[in-house]
């Protein structure tokens, strides 16, 4: 007949327990990862001075000098903000129907607007600067996280008659090292009595 050690239960379910544990723990910290709040977005009120000096020198350039905005002008103008691309500096998008500059050839707004709609510009930050690309038109911008990823959402009223008007929406985000439109649909537009 063969003998057998009795061993104690203790040291076995203390490993059990610590393996437990440190499986939850892990498991813990991995959602926490991917549920983690995002990052507090900067003072709404204020732009970076290097998205301003890329936006004046686009404003110079787009306009062939014509355009005069001042910084106020510009600080002024309502504007979406998030971190949409991956260098975790502030991305924005500003609402150039709001913006007041100055032109010697006519309608500063013109640059912008057309009959119904106007261009966003997008201020996207770049690790050292900001440069400026052009979004989609539309009357309303802002933006939205859709797990973890920032876009930029922008809404354009569509007059289809008396009886039904609607809303195209477009979403952008960072992708490549480019804005990318990677959603469009159509909303059905409120309509009040």
């Amino acid at each position: 007949m063969r003998k057998t050690r009795s061993t104690s239960l203790i040291p076995r379910s203390t490993s059990l327990i610590q393996r437990v544990l440190t499986s939850g723990t892990v498991a813990a910290l991995g959602l926490s990862a991917c549920s983690g709040e995002p990052d507090p977005l900067p003072d709404a009120a204020s732009l970076p001075a290097s998205a301003l000096a890329a936006f004046q020198d686009h404003l110079q350039t787009m306009s062939e000098g014509d355009l005069s905005c001042t910084d106020a002008a510009i600080e002024a103008v309502p504007r979406a903000v998030g971190f949409v691309n991956d260098d975790q500096q502030p991305d924005y998008a500003l609402a150039t129907q709001h913006l007041r500059c100055r032109s010697d050839r006519g309608s500063a707004l013109a640059y912008f607007c057309g009959q119904q709609i106007c261009a966003f510009p997008a201020l996207m930050s770049d690790g050292e600067g900001y440069r400026v690309i052009w979004l989609m038109s539309g009357n309303e911008i802002e933006t939205r996280t859709d797990y973890q990823e920032t876009r930029f959402v922008v809404r354009q009223g569509a007059y289809a008659g008396a009886d039904r008007s609607a809303v195209v929406v477009r979403e952008y985000i960072w992708r490549d090292g480019d804005l990318r439109r990677v959603a469009e649909r159509e909303e059905l537009a409120n309509r009040q009595p």
